[in-house]
Protein backbone atom coordinates (compact mmCIF):
# COMPACT_ATOMS: atom_id res chain seq x y z
CA UNK A 1 0.00 0.00 0.00
CA UNK A 2 2.92 2.50 0.63
CA UNK A 3 4.38 1.66 -2.65
CA UNK A 4 1.64 2.93 -4.40
CA UNK A 5 0.94 5.88 -2.17
CA UNK A 6 4.48 7.14 -3.30
CA UNK A 7 4.31 5.99 -6.80
CA UNK A 8 1.03 7.91 -7.29
CA UNK A 9 2.45 11.02 -5.30
CA UNK A 10 5.63 10.58 -7.54
CA UNK A 11 3.37 10.71 -10.44
CA UNK A 12 1.71 13.96 -9.53
CA UNK A 13 4.67 15.60 -8.92
CA UNK A 14 6.31 14.92 -12.19
CA UNK A 15 2.90 15.47 -13.91
CA UNK A 16 2.78 18.92 -12.14
CA UNK A 17 6.45 19.80 -12.79
CA UNK A 18 5.56 19.47 -16.71
CA UNK A 19 2.29 21.32 -16.72
CA UNK A 20 4.24 24.87 -16.95
CA UNK A 21 1.98 27.32 -17.60
CA UNK A 22 2.62 30.17 -19.99
CA UNK A 23 3.31 33.67 -18.82
CA UNK A 24 2.65 36.82 -20.36
CA UNK A 25 4.93 40.02 -19.81
CA UNK A 26 2.66 42.34 -18.40
CA UNK A 27 1.81 45.63 -19.69
CA UNK A 28 3.07 49.23 -18.48
CA UNK A 29 1.64 53.02 -19.56
CA UNK A 30 3.91 54.48 -21.98
CA UNK A 31 6.81 57.02 -20.11
CA UNK A 32 7.14 60.37 -20.60
CA UNK A 33 9.35 60.41 -23.36
CA UNK A 34 8.07 57.63 -25.07
CA UNK A 35 4.57 59.41 -24.44
CA UNK A 36 5.72 62.59 -26.11
CA UNK A 37 7.12 60.49 -29.45
CA UNK A 38 4.01 58.91 -29.62
CA UNK A 39 1.95 62.07 -29.38
CA UNK A 40 4.22 63.31 -32.31
CA UNK A 41 3.06 60.72 -34.51
CA UNK A 42 -0.35 60.90 -33.64
CA UNK A 43 -0.86 64.41 -33.98
CA UNK A 44 0.83 64.32 -37.36
CA UNK A 45 2.96 67.15 -36.21
CA UNK A 46 6.36 66.92 -38.32
CA UNK A 47 8.40 69.72 -36.31
CA UNK A 48 7.59 67.70 -32.83
CA UNK A 49 8.81 63.81 -34.43
CA UNK A 50 11.84 66.04 -35.64
CA UNK A 51 12.55 66.89 -32.01
CA UNK A 52 11.81 63.48 -30.71
CA UNK A 53 14.07 61.69 -33.60
CA UNK A 54 17.28 60.34 -32.55
CA UNK A 55 19.85 61.99 -34.38
CA UNK A 56 21.37 59.52 -37.07
CA UNK A 57 20.07 58.02 -40.49
CA UNK A 58 16.36 58.34 -39.40
CA UNK A 59 16.63 61.26 -38.80
CA UNK A 60 18.15 62.50 -41.78
CA UNK A 61 16.03 60.57 -43.50
CA UNK A 62 12.77 62.30 -42.01
CA UNK A 63 14.67 65.39 -42.30
CA UNK A 64 14.73 64.68 -46.29
CA UNK A 65 10.89 63.62 -46.36
CA UNK A 66 11.84 60.27 -47.51
CA UNK A 67 8.71 59.14 -48.62
CA UNK A 68 9.05 55.21 -47.47
CA UNK A 69 9.48 56.67 -44.12
CA UNK A 70 6.98 58.95 -44.10
CA UNK A 71 4.64 55.78 -45.23
CA UNK A 72 5.82 53.52 -42.50
CA UNK A 73 5.03 56.49 -40.12
CA UNK A 74 1.89 57.65 -41.18
CA UNK A 75 0.52 55.62 -43.83
CA UNK A 76 -0.10 56.10 -47.39
CA UNK A 77 -2.97 57.50 -49.11
CA UNK A 78 -5.06 57.58 -46.32
CA UNK A 79 -4.56 54.11 -45.27
CA UNK A 80 -2.78 53.76 -42.04
CA UNK A 81 -3.09 49.56 -41.24
CA UNK A 82 0.69 48.50 -41.14
CA UNK A 83 1.79 51.80 -39.97
CA UNK A 84 3.14 53.13 -36.65
CA UNK A 85 -0.01 55.90 -36.51
CA UNK A 86 -2.35 52.55 -37.68
CA UNK A 87 -1.26 51.05 -34.09
CA UNK A 88 -0.94 54.27 -32.32
CA UNK A 89 -3.97 55.66 -32.61
CA UNK A 90 -6.36 52.57 -30.83
CA UNK A 91 -5.75 53.66 -27.21
CA UNK A 92 -5.41 52.55 -24.47
CA UNK A 93 -1.34 51.36 -25.05
CA UNK A 94 0.22 48.66 -23.87
CA UNK A 95 4.07 49.04 -23.60
CA UNK A 96 5.84 46.30 -22.68
CA UNK A 97 10.03 46.15 -22.00
CA UNK A 98 10.92 44.27 -25.11
CA UNK A 99 12.64 40.55 -23.38
CA UNK A 100 14.41 39.56 -26.86
CA UNK A 101 16.59 43.05 -26.52
CA UNK A 102 19.19 43.52 -23.34
CA UNK A 103 18.26 47.01 -22.12
CA UNK A 104 20.94 49.60 -21.40
CA UNK A 105 22.06 53.25 -20.08
CA UNK A 106 21.99 53.67 -23.72
CA UNK A 107 19.40 52.14 -25.42
CA UNK A 108 15.94 50.16 -24.68
CA UNK A 109 13.93 48.65 -27.03
CA UNK A 110 9.94 48.52 -26.21
CA UNK A 111 7.12 46.47 -28.15
CA UNK A 112 3.93 48.51 -27.95
CA UNK A 113 0.05 47.32 -28.24
CA UNK A 114 -2.96 48.71 -28.46
CA UNK A 115 -4.50 47.04 -25.11
CA UNK A 116 -7.50 45.41 -26.88
CA UNK A 117 -5.37 43.66 -28.74
CA UNK A 118 -2.86 42.70 -26.75
CA UNK A 119 -5.70 41.23 -24.60
CA UNK A 120 -6.87 39.08 -27.70
CA UNK A 121 -3.48 37.68 -28.56
CA UNK A 122 -1.90 36.83 -25.35
CA UNK A 123 -2.56 33.03 -24.42
CA UNK A 124 -4.90 32.36 -21.89
CA UNK A 125 -4.81 32.18 -18.12
CA UNK A 126 -3.18 28.02 -17.35
CA UNK A 127 -2.12 27.79 -21.13
CA UNK A 128 0.41 25.30 -20.98
CA UNK A 129 3.49 26.33 -22.21
CA UNK A 130 3.94 24.04 -25.07
CA UNK A 131 0.66 25.54 -27.18
CA UNK A 132 1.49 28.86 -26.00
CA UNK A 133 2.30 31.29 -28.88
CA UNK A 134 5.80 32.33 -29.30
CA UNK A 135 6.49 36.11 -28.15
CA UNK A 136 5.74 39.18 -29.35
CA UNK A 137 2.13 37.75 -29.99
CA UNK A 138 0.67 38.93 -33.24
CA UNK A 139 2.17 40.52 -36.98
CA UNK A 140 4.37 43.05 -36.32
CA UNK A 141 3.18 46.71 -37.85
CA UNK A 142 -0.45 45.04 -37.46
CA UNK A 143 -0.81 43.71 -34.08
CA UNK A 144 2.15 45.51 -32.42
CA UNK A 145 5.07 47.84 -33.47
CA UNK A 146 8.55 47.85 -31.88
CA UNK A 147 10.11 51.14 -30.68
CA UNK A 148 14.06 51.57 -30.24
CA UNK A 149 14.90 54.75 -28.11
CA UNK A 150 18.23 55.82 -27.30
CA UNK A 151 20.02 58.17 -24.74
CA UNK A 152 20.90 61.40 -26.28
CA UNK A 153 22.38 64.75 -24.96
CA UNK A 154 18.94 65.78 -24.46
CA UNK A 155 17.22 62.65 -23.00
CA UNK A 156 15.72 59.61 -24.58
CA UNK A 157 15.46 59.84 -28.56
CA UNK A 158 13.06 57.70 -30.60
CA UNK A 159 15.95 56.31 -32.83
CA UNK A 160 14.21 53.71 -35.29
CA UNK A 161 11.11 55.06 -35.89
CA UNK A 162 9.45 52.38 -34.61
CA UNK A 163 11.03 49.82 -36.82
CA UNK A 164 11.86 51.64 -39.52
CA UNK A 165 14.41 49.57 -41.58
CA UNK A 166 14.62 51.26 -44.63
CA UNK A 167 15.21 49.91 -47.75
CA UNK A 168 18.47 48.96 -49.60
CA UNK A 169 18.56 49.59 -53.40
CA UNK A 170 19.00 47.02 -55.67
CA UNK A 171 22.49 47.04 -57.32
CA UNK A 172 22.17 45.78 -61.17
CA UNK A 173 24.81 45.71 -63.82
Amino acid sequence: MRIRVLAAASCALAVSACATTATSPACRAPAPHEMQAFMAVISHNSGLLAQQLAPGAVADAFAASDPQLTSHIWGSQGVTRGSVVGVLSRPPLCVIDDPRSQASDAERQILVYPQNEYQSLRPAEGTPLELAPAFPYGVERADYITCRFSQTASGWKLADACGFRGYTPVVTG
